[in-house]
């Protein structure tokens, strides 16, 4: 499932990856939010006991489930389609934090591709904040950075870093870019 229509916008936690995903979604661009995000809301929302803080394993394994049907759920969106972060950083996480991979779910994972370029947003101290759901100082949020990046460069995606401007700017960078892809 090598799906060129399908754009990922990763990197640093707090670098501006859901704002640019949410701008292009308000342009009109098929967007598909940041599922571990996704996961803990509707989690608050129902009174459910599935976070990272509760039961990691469990929670990333859902995480990398979700990934898997929403990138089975593209398939049907307009493209080009914009996605907060993607497999291939899901099972990067998960190794990282010594978590065990379902083979099943591995294999899955691996069939199912992104466009050739994906777009990395950088650790940006400027504009990071803690928040509900962001609870790590940005010095922890960014050591996250690397791996997940690897993640992609390891998978053979050619990687384009996001200039560090207003979302405009960013929007402007993203779009010519996927553009000239076509």
């Amino acid at each position: 499932m090598d799906d060129q229509r399908f754009y990922v916008i990763t990197g640093a936690s707090g670098a501006g990856k859901s704002t640019l995903v949410n701008a292009l979604g308000e342009l009109g661009y098929s967007v598909v939010p940041e599922i571990a995000l996704t996961i803990v809301q509707e989690q608050e929302r129902c009174g459910g006991n599935l976070f990272p803080w509760t039961d990691l394993q469990a929670f990333m394994e859902q995480v990398l489930v979700r990934n898997i049907q929403a990138h089975d759920s593209a398939q049907a969106m307009r493209p080009p389609v914009f996605f907060d972060r993607g497999l291939p950083e899901c099972q990067a996480h998960m190794r990282l934090l010594g978590l065990e991979i379902n083979n099943d779910l591995a294999v899955e994972a691996a069939r199912r591709r992104y466009a050739g370029s994906v777009f990395v947003a950088e650790p940006w101290p400027e504009i990071y904040v803690c928040d509900r759901w962001r609870r790590a100082p940005f010095e922890r949020a960014a050591r996250s950075f690397e791996p997940t990046v690897a993640a992609y460069a390891e998978d053979g995606y050619h990687l384009r870093t996001i200039p560090k401007l207003s979302v405009r700017e960013r929007l402007a960078f993203v779009l010519d870019a996927v553009n000239a892809d076509t």
